[in-house]
């Protein structure tokens, strides 16, 4: 029997129900500025899902006594829409100058290699390993098909499943789901701003590397390094996309 016939088998979560899933992100950062774990949250309605930040876990180092700032909490809870019927992902980007953009991709981004393995358990679900290449890196996915949903956190999707893990090779990302809810009341509807005429990913990158550039030759203009000395640069933006490096 073949590894999709055994999907046909199980019993299947209906993709008409609203379903919600938490998943914890964790990113390679110098320790110096990882402050915590963010949690995001992707809802998967009828017609689209939606992706944001919903929390948050401080670690306990002390120099970070304090809370997230709200000002960045509020500018990292920016939504990430899925539109499956019309292949299409709309994302507000990061502010390139004064301005910030509504960004489209195209669904799907990934192609998937389903693995032979036998199934893993998370969160009380077998799910599947998958492997695939997304822009500069290596990806393994653990999917369930039980919620036949082909969504997953970030832009991962494509698989006969719910994406419950997904891990880099390299380990800078690793997506994990902590809870999953069968019946969402929660609904969020596309903000009118995501109706405006988005620009292509592929612009928003060149964009993104200019200013990146722009950024780098102001910097060392500013502070001059003595012969031999390094200055290291953190660009936040490639947490969140991590589609630029």
């Amino acid at each position: 029997m073949s590894l999709y016939s055994c999907f046909l088998n199980l019993k299947i979560v209906s993709a008409e129900q609203v379903i919600s899933v938490e998943y914890k992100e964790i990113y390679a950062q110098p320790q110096y500025i990882s402050n915590g774990t963010p949690i995001f949250k992707l809802i998967m309605y009828p017609n689209y899902s939606v992706y944001f930040k919903s929390g948050f876990i401080k670690n306990n180092l002390p120099f970070f006594s304090e809370n997230e700032p709200d000002e960045n909490f509020k500018r990292a809870n920016d939504y990430l829409f899925k539109f499956f019927k019309e292949q299409k992902i709309l994302s507000l980007s990061n502010k390139i100058g004064n301005k910030y953009f509504i960004v489209s991709d195209s669904i799907p981004l990934v192609k998937w290699k389903v693995l032979k393995t036998k199934p893993i358990r998370y969160l009380g679900l077998d799910c599947y390993q998958a492997q695939g290449h997304f822009r500069g890196r290596h990806y393994t996915a653990y999917f369930a098909p039980k919620i036949r949903n082909p969504d997953g956190p970030f832009k991962f999707c494509g698989l006969p499943g719910l994406i419950i893990k997904i891990v880099s090779d390299d380990h800078f990302k690793i997506f994990q789901a902590i809870k999953i809810n069968y019946h969402e009341k929660e609904i969020i509807s596309v903000p009118e701003r995501f109706r405006e005429k988005p620009i292509s990913f592929q612009n928003y990158a060149s964009l993104q590397k200019m200013a990146d550039r722009k950024f780098i030759q102001e910097d060392k203009a500013r502070y001059q390094l003595k012969p031999g000395e390094t200055r290291e640069v953190y660009f936040e933006y490639l947490e969140k996309t991590l589609e630029l490096d």
